[in-house]
């Protein structure tokens, strides 16, 4: 979901939280119960307890930062199943929510707050992850065609798999994996791209080697990172997918406009 310029992991991703896990069930049934209540209480559900919906607010504003700060091991599921909202609309909609769990629910400040999350988007997503969740009917996650990444493994945390191919991030992890056994390997930054086929020749191109059957080449973390900024300022970029519930008018968050960019959905999953 959204390009991460930093340093590559040095330990497991149970330590750094970048990777493609799952949700734990227990995070799972608390979001899925809380994006649940908070549905309600927009809809106008009767019966919504203000307790409940505070802290199905407090739930949701750590999925939320979760997604924008790429800070826990599941962010990658959980913003596929959120519809991959970028980094920078994430961290929108959890400065709203962190301001709205302060407010009676019934205030003319908590009703302009949520007027804002709507236009976010927040209904929609909350219907989305509960669709795709759903343990007796689970609506599939929408997979497009193509996707840039940047994957590592904590072999060789110094250096990076960088590519871009048809499929998901998720998949290709998944194969790498079951290509190493017991080799684990990660999400470092993803993003969506229109065409794929033209994403990686700009990739050989930037970086002057060829890809593997994969569609992938391995490089040096420290000389990597630099050229994956210069790659997306310049080549890739233009070929960005944007998000399902991508707003023109959120920004990155002050601070990290220099390094990181609010993708799409385009921002990867990694």
């Amino acid at each position: 979901m959204s390009i991460r310029l930093m340093m590559a992991p040095n330990n497991y991703p149970y330590t750094h939280g970048w990777g493609v896990y799952p949700q734990l069930a227990t995070e799972l049934g608390k979001r899925r119960r809380s994006a649940k209540t908070m549905l309600g209480f927009i809809d106008g559900t009767p019966g919504v307890k203000p307790s409940d919906w505070r802290y199905s607010a407090l739930i949701l504003e750590g999925a939320f930062k979760s997604v924008a700060g790429e800070s826990s091991r599941d962010w990658f599921t959980l913003c596929n199943h959120l519809g991959q909202p970028s980094r920078a609309l994430a961290h929108e909609i959890f400065e709203h929510l962190r301001t709205l769990k302060e407010l009676d629910p019934r205030s003319s400040e908590a009703g302009r707050t949520f007027d804002l999350l709507e236009d976010l988007a927040l209904p929609d997503m909350l219907q989305y992850f509960r669709e795709t969740t759903s343990a007796e009917d689970p609506r599939p996650v929408d997979v497009r065609e193509g996707w840039c990444h940047v994957l590592w493994t904590h072999e060789t945390p110094d250096r990076l798999l960088v590519g871009a191919v048809h499929g998901t991030s998720v998949e290709v992890v998944s194969m790498l994996d079951h290509r190493s056994p017991g080799v684990r390997h990660g999400v470092l930054a993803a993003w969506h791209v229109e065409d794929p086929d033209w994403a990686a020749s700009q990739i050989v191109r930037t970086f002057g080697k060829s890809l593997d059957q994969l569609g992938l080449m391995q490089l040096p973390a420290a000389e990597g990172i630099p050229a994956i900024k210069l790659l997306t300022e310049n080549a890739i970029w233009k070929t960005i997918v944007k998000s399902p519930w991508h707003v023109e008018a959120v920004e990155p968050p002050c601070g990290e406009a220099a390094d990181t960019y609010s993708d799409v959905v385009s921002d990867l999953s990694l």
